[in-house]
């Protein structure tokens, strides 16, 4: 997965659906492994803002990027280091709790890939996601790959952290040269300048001094 890598954009509408009704940024896809990659379900995760979230989106987050897939086992609750635990089902009302652990589990995310792309890199969260066995090997059409396999149990910034890890191992160079994270809002894209690499397109003319706003 080099430098070369196709770029697509997801432009999506209806109502209430979260992975159908926000435009995701351009991302690079590997071509033939769709399927498997979870980078699109790790950016829509990053992509909607934490009060927006209810119970039901976070629901059918997990269903379309990991049940369905096969990658992993519907939970029943979602942690999250410092947050209070939220049960997966729409019927209950998690208020403020479910916004908390939105939000403590982006910045937990956004924190590991900044750390990515800094000056000396630490990419902890990688060897982490190895043998915490949220990702593993596999093959598809004769070729290596990894593939996200968190556990019910794991944390929710530790599970989104596993779909992009997965994709990350094909080609880290590709994303120490390429990700963006907005210092303004946190917006995860990729960037073929390294000039545009700390600011997403909304922000371009944002002065420095602005604090990051992530939720």
């Amino acid at each position: 997965m080099g430098s070369g890598r196709n770029t697509e954009e997801g432009s999506r509408r209806p109502p209430r659906r979260l992975h159908t009704s926000r435009t995701l940024p351009s991302f690079p896809t590997h071509p033939g492994l769709q399927s498997i990659t979870g980078l699109r379900g790790a950016l829509e995760f990053l992509e909607w803002p934490a009060a927006e979230w209810t119970v039901k989106d976070l629901q059918d987050w997990f269903t379309d990027h990991l049940v369905t897939p096969g990658l992993m086992k519907r939970p029943q609750m979602v942690r999250e280091p410092g947050a209070t635990p939220v049960m997966l089902d729409p019927r209950t009302d998690a208020g403020s709790n479910l916004e908390d652990l939105i939000y403590k589990a982006r910045s937990r995310v956004l924190t590991a890939l900044r750390g990515l792309i800094a000056p000396v890199a630490d990419d902890r969260f990688l060897n982490a996601a190895i043998y915490g066995g949220r990702v593993r090997r596999a093959a598809v059409g004769g070729r290596p790959v990894w593939v996200a396999s968190p556990r019910e149990i794991d944390f929710l910034g530790d599970i989104v952290l596993s779909l992009l890890a997965a994709d990350i191992l094909l080609d880290r160079e590709f994303y120490r040269a390429h990700l963006c994270i907005c210092e303004v809002c946190g917006r995860v894209s990729f960037k073929d300048s390294p000039d545009a690499r700390g600011v997403c397109s909304e922000h371009r003319s944002a002065i420095s001094g602005f604090t990051p706003r992530v939720r």
